[in-house]
């Protein structure tokens, strides 16, 4: 094998092993990263993931229930009915 050759061949290969490279480099510096940004909790204690589920349930069920105020009262002023004033 002559050194043009060996140059040639050297040459064809360091895009491919720099690519493979690189992507194994940035995958692990994502890891790394995705492990340091998780949810807190204020308290600085990571979310655990059933709370999070518990607080998309609350959240949606006080969105029904305004949601439904809303369209009783859009009911209300349909019948001719005052608004109801709430304290």
């Amino acid at each position: 094998m002559s050194s043009e050759t060996l140059a040639l061949v050297l040459l064809l290969l360091a895009c491919p092993v720099g690519m493979c490279l690189m992507m194994w480099l940035m995958g692990r510096h994502q890891r790394q990263n995705q492990a340091q940004h998780q949810p807190k909790h204020p308290s600085g204690t990571p979310v655990d993931p059933d709370a999070k589920a518990a607080e998309i349930t609350r959240l949606q069920a006080e969105v029904d229930q305004l949601k439904a105020a809303q369209r009783d009262s859009a009911q209300g002023d349909a019948q001719g009915r005052p608004p109801r004033s709430e304290a």
